[in-house]
């Protein structure tokens, strides 16, 4: 992997947040997704696997209906900046932070 750092002043780069579910569509499997706000829409990654550096593991509370709820956000460095969003009591997050 060739990742070329440029120094001096930019804009930091806007993450990707990866949402994990499985489901169907079209026939076809996915295991994550995006969700795009504007139109309220799911949006499936049909990519397996994600390959890159973890750069943080992090606990944010999300308002969801009125309720507190409790994420686990896992910051992915890799073609851009990824963070795979979970309920903190999922087994993905519980595999994850064994």
């Amino acid at each position: 992997m060739n990742t070329e750092i440029k120094l001096g002043f930019c804009n930091p780069p806007e993450p990707v947040y990866l949402y994990v579910k499985s489901g169907e569509l079209s026939g076809e499997s996915y295991l994550w997704y995006h969700f795009n706000i504007e139109e309220d829409k799911t949006i499936p990654v049909q990519h397996r696997g994600l390959t890159g550096y973890l750069s943080e593991l992090r606990v944010t509370a999300k308002e969801f209906k009125k309720k507190e709820n409790i994420k686990l956000d896992i910051v992915v460095t890799s073609d851009e900046v990824y963070v795979i969003r979970t309920g903190i009591e999922t087994n993905f997050a519980k595999s994850a932070i064994r």
